[in-house]
């Protein structure tokens, strides 16, 4: 299956969909970007493949961004469904 991964930022105000978009798809196809309303500050990414979900946790993860140090893992959720909630 394909995995997915989710991230946490605490400057939200400065990321957008079209920002992580372009910070992820560095790391492989990005298929689905989802902020959380249940977890200010966070939002998932569904990747194409695992490899992809791999560079992008090697390269992204304990990073910083805007100040903010960047936690990115791997999603207990298999895929992103609309108007779902998710938990991280």
């Amino acid at each position: 299956g394909v995995k997915k991964e989710g991230f946490g930022v605490k400057e939200q105000g400065k990321m957008n969909c079209d920002r992580v978009f372009n910070i992820f798809c560095l790391y492989g196809n990005v298929e689905k970007v989802k902020f959380m309303k249940s977890k200010p500050g966070a939002a998932m990414v569904e990747m194409a493949d695992g490899y992809a979900v791999d560079r992008a946790i090697t390269h992204l993860n304990n990073n910083f961004m805007f100040g903010q140090k960047l936690n990115v893992c791997v999603s207990k959720q298999q895929a992103i469904m609309p108007g779902q909630s998710y938990g991280l």
